[in-house]
């Protein structure tokens, strides 16, 4: 059975362009020793059945798996369609780390043999991201900010991944959008802010990151310190 038949029966529908490279992709990698193998019918049966079952994970479809339980999943709808998380069994983050399949496979072909930690992600993004893929990401930002701004409550679980989400798109000039999430109720968002601002050295939001070490919640302060050192240690490296 195709791919393509194997998505059709389980009720899958991704761009044909998508469809095509994952075929190819998939033909490339038959027999071939490499951290993540594309799943079979079967596997993407059970990973559906499972998934959607879970609110979190209503949206999303696995289709890479390694021998660790650990999954790659495509967003199927809503603001991140198409693009792709990684699917922990130890810890949920499923803020998207490549735009799309195609991005994947170019590096899943270039590095087979390296794990997940080790592959060069779209998101955080830096300073080289196109014009369209800078529109593309405020989209989605604008997007999410509409779901988490809605009449309806969302759940704490929905509303911390949506937020990660959110974090992991923001392009280098939105960084400022990111600071009112230090002072955030959820400790897993404000640290994950202070995790992100760190990583692309936002020194506007020195500050900030000072005042949660001071008054932080315990996972805050933690990553508000670090991130005061990656800031600094990206200040100096400029100089």
């Amino acid at each position: 059975m195709s791919l393509q038949e194997v998505l059709e029966r389980l009720a899958i529908h991704l761009p044909d362009d998508m469809v095509e490279a994952l075929h190819v992709h998939s033909k490339e990698r038959e027999g071939r020793n490499v951290q993540l193998q594309l799943m079979n019918e079967q596997e993407l049966a059970e990973g559906i059945k499972w998934m959607g079952q879970i609110e979190i994970f209503k949206h999303i479809v696995p289709l890479w798996t390694d021998d660790h339980s650990n999954y790659v999943g495509i967003y199927v709808e809503g603001p991140l369609a198409y693009k792709l998380c990684y699917i922990s069994h130890e810890e949920t983050d499923l803020s998207p780390a490549y735009r799309n399949v195609v991005s994947l496979i170019a590096e899943l072909e270039q590095n087979p043999a390296l794990e997940w930690e080790q592959l060069r992600k779209d998101y955080p993004s830096g300073e080289d991201i196109s014009t369209e893929q800078l529109a593309e990401d405020i989209r989605c930002m604008n997007e999410l900010r509409a779901l988490l701004e809605k009449d309806s409550p969302v759940d704490d679980d929905v509303r911390c991944q949506l937020l990660y989400s959110l974090m992991a798109i923001t392009p280098i000039c939105e960084l400022d959008s990111l600071l009112p999430y230090l002072d955030d109720e959820d400790m897993y968002v404000q640290e994950r802010a202070c995790v992100l601002l760190g990583h692309h050295g936002y020194q506007p939001a020195t500050e900030l990151l000072k005042e949660v070490v001071k008054h932080g919640s315990p996972n805050g302060k933690l990553a508000a310190r670090k991130a005061l050192s990656m800031i600094r240690s990206k200040q100096m490296a400029k100089h």
